[in-house]
């Protein structure tokens, strides 16, 4: 049988018919709240989703959030993160600390996290920092080494090294250490260093100061 040529397929023949159908709940879905029936959007988002299609449901939870309506945007965006599309969550949350409201903000970050997108829990503890709130970023960085997320550690020990906690900073520098946290490029001045300038020895103590016939440890 000659296969047909290719000017005769069409989109049935690329994707199967449930992708397409998922494609076209998401475009109805767009439409719906390009009119403002953010009911009708939702509902055909969500089928979607329930297809294969979750990001529609995040960008319209993301929609209702902007139209004023952040209870349903809310609900919208931890029913796309279980179908598979987390990021909704991240997006609101920067959405309402934008909207200076701190505590929600956090809330969705954290949430986001449960599903693996650290980030936006990292973003917070640094605006918390710049905002002179050092208590709450800590407490965001500790949630952030919670979910793993790569500068959390190091984060967490300069805090206790600048509240002169050496013992609390040294243990969770060597934790990050540890965990390899030394070949992370976004250190350009890691509490380690000055809490072990020579270096560490196999056995966790500091490397004592060199004599002059030796070369200085380096990291």
């Amino acid at each position: 049988m000659r296969p047909p040529a290719y000017e005769e397929l069409d989109d049935s023949d690329i994707w199967p018919v449930d992708h397409l159908t998922c494609r076209a709940l998401a475009d109805l879905a767009f439409t719906a709240a390009q009119a403002a029936d953010y009911e009708q959007a939702a509902a055909l988002a969500l089928e979607a989703a329930e297809c294969c299609q979750p990001d529609a449901l995040a960008d319209i939870a993301l929609q209702h959030e902007q139209a004023g309506l952040p209870v349903e945007a809310s609900e919208l965006a931890h029913q796309a993160a279980a179908h598979g599309a987390p990021v909704g969550l991240s997006h609101l949350a920067m959405m309402r600390e934008e909207a200076a409201l701190f505590e929600q903000a956090e809330h969705y970050a954290r949430a986001a996290a449960g599903y693996g997108l650290t980030n936006t829990l990292a973003d917070l503890a640094v605006r918390r920092e710049a905002t002179g709130d050092k208590e709450r970023a800590e407490e965001l960085w500790e949630a952030a080494a919670t979910y793993g997320h790569p500068a959390a550690l190091a984060n967490i020990a300069r805090f206790r090294y600048e509240s002169h906690d050496i013992d609390g900073a040294s243990r969770i520098a060597r934790e990050a250490l540890d965990q390899g946290d030394a070949a992370y490029p976004h250190h350009t001045n890691p509490v380690w260093r000055k809490l072990w300038p020579h270096g560490i020895e196999p056995d966790g103590t500091p490397t004592p100061f060199p004599h002059d016939d030796v070369w200085p440890q380096t990291w």
